[in-house]
């Protein structure tokens, strides 16, 4: 298996959150005022950083398989699905005979 040759590097638009427990990254000094010399959570209490903390330690599903097995997900989809229909931005019919859905990343 060939792997890219590439470099990665994170995507610009990740700077702008802040995460106390994180590393900067190499990304985030090239701003002129980068936010984390701007807001420290040293001032909090340990059981408060702990809190806030909870709210990035819940991971994002990668994978629709990873999805549908939360219900926070399952009803996302629906009101998400539910108001593209609303708005007649799409219609879903059912597939022709012989046809087969075509599969995505």
């Amino acid at each position: 298996v060939r792997k890219s040759g590439r470099v990665s590097k994170p995507p610009i638009w990740l700077t702008d959150y802040v995460h106390p427990s994180l590393p900067s990254t190499s990304a985030s000094t090239s701003s002129l005022y980068p936010i984390h010399k701007f807001i420290s959570y040293s001032h909090l209490s340990p059981p408060f950083q702990s809190f806030l903390a909870s709210f990035s330690s819940d991971l994002e599903p990668t994978s629709f398989s990873q999805a549908v097995k939360d219900d926070r997900w399952i009803k996302a989809m629906k009101l998400e699905i539910e108001a593209l229909e609303q708005n007649n931005t799409w219609e879903v019919v059912t597939l022709p005979p012989g046809k087969i859905p075509i599969g995505c990343k």
